[in-house]
């Protein structure tokens, strides 16, 4: 992967569906090695397949080796609802609107976007997670996972927008990874999202973080800035102590994905405040973004 700052990105949206539905017709055994194939992945390539194991074996994807009838279904209705379709248009929409915006950013010259399916038997990815997330904190790579729902199947392309707002953030900032950047990192892709796809696109994950509740989590978080070394002293903070307690990490007492919450409030804070959108702030150092938000430091 190389950076550039020209107007151009190649968003490459693997569609594996017609394989994923091939995939499904192969007895249990065989299905490990196809979908390392589909990934790309040689057999022999030690830390990838151990990776891919992690995700079918004890994550949120769909378990390799098992015979379900839910799960050619589930697939089914990913293409119906034309899951990669939603990706590449939205990423398209996301990416026009961003360099319309803020031409000259740094960005990945091309990122590659795999959609895979999840597990509906973990409750806290089902329940709690809403069935889908992605994950986009390495530059040129997007990963997503989701077991359609009657919420999330429409949302599949935005969850993608969030991601690459990620991609977009990390090459243009200096700032060390820390829990402060973390959570502020959530923030701008969540305001992001809305402003390439709707008030209504995201947010339900975080959605019953208001009020009160809003309050005493931000004080945590915030109060928390500054502290820790690693991600696994971050997490609870910013996924909450229900996606902690599952990883075998200490829970902070903090709702589920309330460190998003509180990104999304210091974030909204700072871009009222400075007049701006997150498509500029994307850019803005961690430090400049929380004195805008009041906060002293991070």
């Amino acid at each position: 992967m190389d950076l550039t700052t020209s107007d151009q990105i190649e968003i490459d949206v693997r569609d594996d569906a017609a394989a994923m539905t091939r995939l499904f017709a192969l007895p249990g055994a065989a299905r490990m090695d196809a979908l390392a194939s589909m990934r790309g992945i040689s057999a022999f390539d030690e830390e990838p397949m151990k990776l891919l194991k992690q995700i079918h074996e004890q994550g949120d994807g769909f378990r390799v080796n098992v015979e379900d009838a839910r799960y050619p279904a589930a697939l089914q209705r990913l293409i119906q609802a034309d899951a990669w379709g939603q990706l590449r248009r939205e990423l398209a929409r996301a990416w026009e609107y961003q360099r319309s915006v803020l031409p000259g950013i740094r960005h990945p010259d091309r990122v590659e976007v795999v959609l895979t399916l999840g597990n509906p038997d973990e409750p806290i990815f089902m329940e709690r997670t809403l069935g889908y997330y992605g994950m986009g904190a390495t530059p040129g790579r997007i990963w997503l996972v989701a077991w359609p729902t009657d919420y999330n199947v429409t949302r599949i392309g935005a969850c993608g927008v969030h991601e690459l707002a990620h991609n977009l953030r990390t090459p243009n900032v200096e700032t060390q990874f820390n829990l402060a950047e973390w959570v502020v990192q959530e923030g701008l892709a969540e305001v992001f999202t809305t402003e390439v796809c709707g008030a209504d696109s995201t947010g339900a994950w975080y959605a019953g973080v208001t009020g009160a509740a809003l309050d005493e989590t931000f004080e945590k978080v915030t109060g928390a800035f500054g502290t820790g070394s690693s991600i696994a002293d971050w997490t609870g903070y910013v996924l909450g102590d229900d996606v902690a307690g599952r990883m075998g990490r200490r829970p902070m007492g903090i709702p589920h994905m309330g460190g998003y919450a509180v990104g999304r409030r210091i974030v909204e804070r700072y871009l009222e405040k400075a007049g701006l959108k997150a498509a500029q702030a994307i850019v803005r150092p961690t430090a400049e973004i929380l004195a805008g938000a009041g906060i002293a430091s991070g």
